[in-house]
């Protein structure tokens, strides 16, 4: 029954196999890329930071507004002393066109405008890091899926030699050169690597799902995922990924940007203290109807018809203002600004410190899985050697199957431990290029 059931559980894996998408490292991603949300999030942060990057949102150009005004009076006179008494209507219509222009505040436009383009390299700054954060989750993932999948192998090469080790010990039952001790220790073993092998399934399920999320896929969605975890290893030179490092990391160069944008702080209020000059253009027309037959000059009453006027005003006037005294405010500004601009230098000393302090701890551990990766390989092989020469020695009642099961369970553990030596160079390897700003253009 056991042997049946583990027949059907392969069969159900090679059959789920079949018909599935196959997907490379590049596929995946280009599809997590158009797919994530936080890149799509941040690609309308840039959009808005480049609409705002204009002159006109700078300051440079006029204001001009046009305006309609119409008022409807009435007037009601009862008062002796006055020639006019009664009741005075009176309806006006003013349109008018006025145009505001500041022609002078201390360069604060020009500064405006430089902040602008600096938030929008800020902005652009942040997309990047964001994609790199995703590309170098996708990468790890998708080789994380391919780890497991390899486990998912070796496991299943073990419970096959478990099966296979206790159907031979059934035949010896049958020709009665076989005590129920070793059967049952025979039989304890392959079950014991059917458990792991259903076990390591799920986690190669797990894995699979997470690389589903991050390409922002349907969650059951599976791939063929084409790749292995075979990479040549490189000959890094500290210098070499130190000088890359301060001049392509997305990081440092967006404290850079940020520096920048202290800096321009810091203009901006020095600019208060300059005047600022401001013209002023306008044209107002005012048309007026005024009703006064219900009024009395005197003895006599008003006219019947309704008395009509204009008046057109052209004006143009200059503003020159100069703040003498706010309370300090304005050269608080100031020196906060100059503190501002001190802390955005310390902080960016501490992060290039901080990203070289990451740097030397991954290019060593990247040299140091260089070695285990090749004292892995050379394991490896002697254990597969050891493991042939072990299953002739137990067929040949050399050795007992204690023996053998510690030697399958060794060899077991040798291949795992090389297929995560593997998987642990590949992700020092892409923690190196995220670091030193060469992520996107290696995988674009």
């Amino acid at each position: 029954m056991t042997r049946q059931w583990l027949l059907a559980l392969l069969l159900v894996s090679a059959l789920s196999a079949n018909g599935q998408e196959v997907l490379t490292l590049s596929d995946a991603i280009q599809l997590g890329l158009s797919n994530n949300f936080g890149i799509r999030i941040e690609g309308l942060n840039q959009e808005i930071a480049r609409n705002n990057n204009t002159w006109g949102e700078a300051g440079r150009w006029p204001s001009v507004n046009i305006n309609v005004g119409q008022n409807n009076n009435v007037t009601d006179i009862d008062n002796p002393a006055s020639f006019l008494q009664g009741q005075l209507r009176s309806n006006d219509l003013s349109p008018s066109l006025t145009a505001n222009w500041t022609i002078f505040n201390g360069f604060a436009v020009s500064i405006a405008k430089e902040r602008l383009q600096l938030l929008q390299e800020q902005s652009d700054g942040n997309a990047v890091i964001v994609i790199e954060n995703a590309v170098q989750a996708i990468i790890e993932a998708f080789y994380n899926t391919i780890l497991e999948q390899e486990r998912t192998k070796v496991l299943e090469e073990q419970l096959i030699l478990s099966r296979d080790r206790y159907n031979y010990i059934l035949l010896r039952k049958n020709l009665g050169s076989a005590v129920t001790f070793d059967i049952l220790q025979d039989k304890n073993a392959y079950l014991t690597d059917s458990s792991n092998y259903v076990l390591q399934q799920l986690n190669y399920q797990n894995a699979h799902r997470n690389l589903n999320l991050l390409l922002a896929e349907d969650l059951s969605q599976h791939f063929e995922l084409s790749g292995d975890l075979d990479r040549d290893a490189k000959l890094y030179v500290y210098q070499d990924l130190y000088a890359k490092m301060t001049e392509n990391n997305s990081n440092l160069r967006n404290q850079f940007v940020n520096q920048e944008l202290l800096r321009n702080t810091y203009r901006q209020n020095r600019a208060a203290r300059s005047p600022s000059l401001d013209l002023g253009l306008g044209y107002v027309y005012t048309k007026n109807w005024q009703d006064l037959s219900e009024a009395n000059f005197g003895s006599e009453t008003g006219p019947d018809e309704i008395i009509k006027s204009r008046t057109t005003n052209y004006f143009a006037s200059f503003t020159l203002a100069f703040t003498l005294f706010n309370g300090g405010r304005v050269s608080r500004q100031i020196k906060n600004a100059r503190i501002q601009e001190t802390l955005g230098h310390l902080e960016t000393e501490d992060l290039t410190l901080s990203l070289n302090n990451d740097l030397l701890t991954a290019y060593d551990r990247y040299n140091v899985r260089v070695k285990l990766l090749n004292i892995a390989v050379e394991n490896q092989a002697t254990a597969a050697l050891n493991l042939d020469l072990a299953e002739e020695r137990y067929k040949n009642g050399t050795i007992n199957s204690f023996d053998y099961r510690d030697i399958q369970v060794n060899y077991l553990l040798i291949s795992l431990n090389l297929l995560q030596s593997k998987f642990d160079l590949i992700q020092t390897d892409t923690q190196l290029l995220r670091l030193t700003g060469g992520i996107l253009s290696q995988y674009q």
